[in-house]
């Protein structure tokens, strides 16, 4: 069973923080794969349990190492939602830096679409890609899809189901030819 949680060290952990919970998962059974950091610190982690009294264990093991920002359960097929819905929670997600999560709510968007706006949404589930590959450490990686991005986000609206166009091209934009990535809100 799959699994995505974000926790925050306590300031005395965090150089240690990744270590220490693939050392305690080990030790209860359970596997973390793909880390990734957010710009104050969080790590969230997938994380793949038998079952979810061993997920449980898991959160109580890792517990004095810091404060769980969330747990979801991944292996629960979302319910049906609409593209405003979706965008809704899409915004929230990358507001967040919840990168994944918004890739994933943008792609069953994406699903219902057609033509351009198919083709700018493509755009930014590739902006929430690379910004993945950045909280993984994978900067290089994190460019190279930003730059593809960037062939995707000219769309002729000011804004698409509440997010300013203009200032999300301009912060990738910018992002793509300094090579410095920066938070910002959609």
């Amino acid at each position: 069973m799959r699994y995505l949680i974000r926790m925050v060290s306590f300031d005395d952990l965090k150089g240690r923080l990744l270590p220490s919970v693939r050392t305690l998962a080990g030790s209860v059974g359970v596997v973390v794969r793909s880390p990734k950091w957010t710009s104050y610190g969080a790590l969230e982690i997938d994380v793949f349990a038998p079952s979810k009294a061993d997920l449980d264990t898991f959160l109580a093991a890792v517990e004095p190492l810091g404060t769980l920002e969330f747990a979801r359960d991944l292996n629960v097929a979302p319910s049906h939602r609409s593209c405003k819905q979706l965008f809704s929670e899409a915004r929230v997600y990358f507001n967040s830096e919840r990168y994944w999560e918004c890739h994933e709510a943008l792609e069953a968007a994406w699903r219902l679409l057609s033509g351009e706006e198919k083709l700018y949404v493509q755009g930014l589930i590739l902006v929430c890609a690379a910004l993945v590959h950045h909280q993984k450490g994978e900067g290089e990686v994190a460019l190279r899809v930003l730059k593809r991005a960037l062939r995707q986000l000219d769309f002729e609206a000011s804004h698409y189901h509440g997010i300013d166009v203009a200032s999300l091209k301009r912060h990738s934009e910018r992002i793509a030819s300094s090579g410095r990535f920066e938070n910002f809100s959609i």
